[in-house]
């Protein structure tokens, strides 16, 4: 986490950085437009979705995240986990919507620190993200005095418990999952394509989009992924250490099941 800051009325600022990620473009702007107005705050990326800010985090080194809770992506909250894996030490606000106990909730659900309703003053949002960047907790002190809402969040907690049984969905597509099959079963990209009577070139492809859906970086951790969720069994991987290596792109470097 950024240490502590200067107040904005002192003469020498520490800069928080901010990587805002806000689907629509001109509501983007608006935002962009009150923090980089501060004197102590600067937006070193603007992005479109939580994939997008993965492939910005390590150069822009920020701060503070700023993400909109209407982000309408399946993966956005896969996504938003591995934001926290890949720069632990910053903060993560989230704008809300008009229905401030839903976002609030969604906010709690991917780790965040900061919330703002969506109805917020402008100087507000710059007073969370200030707060964020120093270490603070800001969302804690909004639920702590909204005993209904503590109420929410337990029977929240106490559903996913019962649930926990339960294997979580895949999100690979039908067609994803065969070809993950087949991987885990040792067998080469051209051997699966001639299977399923696809080429090889589509198989890569496939096995592209799995190691980003899942956020692995190859087809081995893919399929351990799978197997611990419960999507393959033990029995559809072939323990084979002495094959040859194979490649999918992107991205760059794929393992074959197998190998090390």
């Amino acid at each position: 986490m950024a240490h502590r800051r200067t107040p904005p009325a002192a003469a020498n600022l520490e800069t928080i950085r901010i990587v805002l990620i806000e689907p629509r473009a001109l509501v983007g702007l608006g935002i962009r437009g009150v923090l980089d107005g501060e004197p102590d705050m600067e937006v070193v990326a603007e992005v479109r979705s939580a994939d997008d800010a993965l492939a910005v985090v390590e150069d822009r080194a920020p701060d503070v995240f700023v993400i909109d809770v209407e982000l309408q992506e399946p993966s956005a909250s896969a996504a938003t986990r591995r934001l926290t894996h890949e720069s632990p030490g910053a903060g993560i606000v989230v704008l809300g919507r008009e229905d401030d106990d839903a976002s609030i909730l969604e906010a709690i659900e991917i780790g965040a620190t900061g919330h703002v309703r969506a109805s917020a003053e402008p100087a507000e949002l710059v007073a969370v993200i200030r707060r964020v960047a120093d270490g603070e907790d800001p969302l804690k002190d909004e639920v702590i005095g909204r005993p209904d809402l503590i109420d929410r969040i337990m029977s929240g907690f106490r559903d996913s418990f019962r649930r926990a049984d339960e294997p979580p969905t895949a999100p690979l597509t039908p067609r994803e999952l065969d070809v993950l099959r087949r991987v885990a079963a040792g067998m080469r990209n051209r051997e699966v394509g001639e299977l399923l009577d696809v080429s090889e070139q589509t198989v890569k492809n496939h096995l592209s989009s799995i190691l980003h859906k899942l956020g692995v970086p190859n087809r081995t951790h893919a399929v351990t992924f799978a197997v611990r969720q419960g999507w393959l069994s033990l029995d559809d991987v072939a323990i084979d250490d002495a094959s040859p290596a194979e490649t999918v792109e992107p991205p760059p470097t794929v393992a074959r099941t197998g190998e090390a």
